[in-house]
């Protein structure tokens, strides 16, 4: 069965929705905008990851196979993107660099975070979450 499944989270102040399909969830970051929220959601990646990983597992009666450090290299990587999309709509107003950031943007502000049999980059963040990211690596089975 393929069905979605819509929650919302409260970090802090912030309210962050998280979809859940089965391999597969996105975390929506696209309401937050500023430099000073986006940092302080850097922060508190590990205690969402574990919110995301406690609610697949109630909802599919499975672990999601994606470890924490890749978790948090892919949400840091994807942030960072769309912390530079948005300087870049802001500061820069030659016309080719706006659609680009616009573009990024919206690639990055929504984070589908997918197992390896639906997210073809799963390499790239497991590679970077090895490198980067061990303090958060949790024993998956």
């Amino acid at each position: 069965m393929n069905k979605t499944i819509k929650h919302t989270y409260q970090i802090a102040h912030f309210s962050i929705d998280v979809s859940f399909c089965e391999f597969v969830v996105s975390i929506d970051f696209s309401p937050y905008k500023q430099t000073k929220d986006l940092q302080f959601l850097y922060g508190y990646s590990p205690q969402l990851i574990a919110l995301i990983q406690a609610q697949y597992q109630e909802i599919f009666g499975k672990q999601l196979q994606i470890s924490d450090d890749s978790f948090v290299a892919e949400i840091w990587g994807h942030l960072f993107a769309y912390r530079i999309a948005i300087w870049v709509k802001k500061n820069l107003q030659f016309k080719p660099m706006q659609k680009l950031a616009k573009f990024v943007a919206y690639r990055s502000g929504i984070i589908d975070c997918g197992e390896r049999q639906a997210d073809s980059n799963r390499w790239i963040w497991d590679f970077l979450g090895k490198l980067f990211f061990q303090k958060y690596k949790t024993v998956q089975q």
